[in-house]
């Protein structure tokens, strides 16, 4: 199992993308525009947008989203900056081709890219103009269990790609190209960083799910249905060598409440189990059970954000 601590994404880093800010419906804020209730804008400082709830004329929504009567409601990232914004329920939705370059100033080996919709993914890495790296996945799918899903079964797409195997220059470029044939193509979470081994998953994993929707009923009987999101989770248990045992002890202290992605089953995308047992969110438990003299067990409970 591997987990790969997210690098957080600035400005600097960011050195283009197809998506633009603003995107469709998006609006700068300006000091002088006297806002009304439910209009929205976004802040260029913090690529998030605002709805006002009271209405005004020059208060910033970075710095007026609390107290007795908070004048703004914070809404989510600018459509730009969605994919790297940690939270599933947010995406960079653009037309064919989303290309994103990123210029992290550090040694970058491992990317997870996750809520794909597309045909394929190339990602590159170049050094002094010159490519180092480049790969390309197709993410088209379709799960066939019966001739009748072989024939007339309908085509998706693969959710998530994840790369460990980026090499390690501290001047890379790294290039991330969404394409489909037409339409529209979307990435939920972009994540780069370094990747550290946590050990062998053992068989008997679970994953199960939060479901935030509530059913009520009224005196007769009928139900509301409320639809909302689930929240995964997973519960795994695993092996690992002594000699790591400190090291992942700091690592825990490092990632307390800190969303990370951890593949049970490493970049093993061809699994019919990778997809389950992939999450990008926080540990709820990582307890170590020193069970042999050189091998120790880790109880690790993950939880979506």
């Amino acid at each position: 199992m591997k987990v790969i601590p997210p690098l957080t994404i600035t400005d600097a880093m960011l050195t283009s993308s197809t998506a633009a800010e603003p995107g469709a419906g998006e609006t700068l804020w300006n000091v002088a525009t006297a806002y009304t209730v439910g209009q929205t804008c976004y802040l260029a400082t913090t690529h998030r947008r605002y709805e006002c709830l009271v209405a005004h004329t020059g208060a910033s929504p970075d710095v007026n989203l609390t107290g007795a009567t908070p004048k703004w409601l914070e809404l989510g990232p600018t459509n730009r900056w969605a994919c790297f914004d940690l939270y599933r329920n947010t995406a960079t939705v653009q037309t064919s081709p989303l290309t994103v370059v990123l210029t992290p100033g550090v040694r970058v080996g491992a990317m997870a890219l996750m809520g794909l919709v597309g045909d394929s993914v190339t990602v590159s890495m170049t050094v002094s103009a010159v490519t180092v790296y480049s790969r390309t996945v197709n993410i088209i799918n379709r799960s066939t269990i019966d001739w009748t899903g072989y024939f007339f079964g309908t085509f998706g797409n693969t959710p998530s790609v994840i790369l460990f195997d980026l090499p390690l220059y501290s001047n890379g470029v790294i290039t991330i190209a969404i394409a489909r044939a037409s339409g529209s193509v979307s990435c939920g979470a972009i994540v780069i960083g370094n990747a550290a081994d946590l050990g062998r998953a053992e068989a008997q994993a679970s994953r199960d799910s939060l479901n935030f929707s509530t059913v009520s009923r009224d005196t007769f009987g009928n139900a509301t249905l409320v639809p909302r999101r689930t929240v995964p989770r997973t519960s795994q248990t695993l092996l690992t060598e002594k000699a790591k045992v400190n090291t992942l002890l700091d690592l825990v202290v490092s990632l307390n409440a800190v969303p990370a992605v951890w593949s049970a089953l490493d970049d093993q995308t061809e699994s019919d189990y990778f997809e389950a047992m992939l999450i990008l969110g926080i540990y709820k438990e990582f307890s170590i059970n020193v069970a042999y003299p050189d091998y120790a067990k880790v109880n690790l409970q993950l939880e979506e954000i």
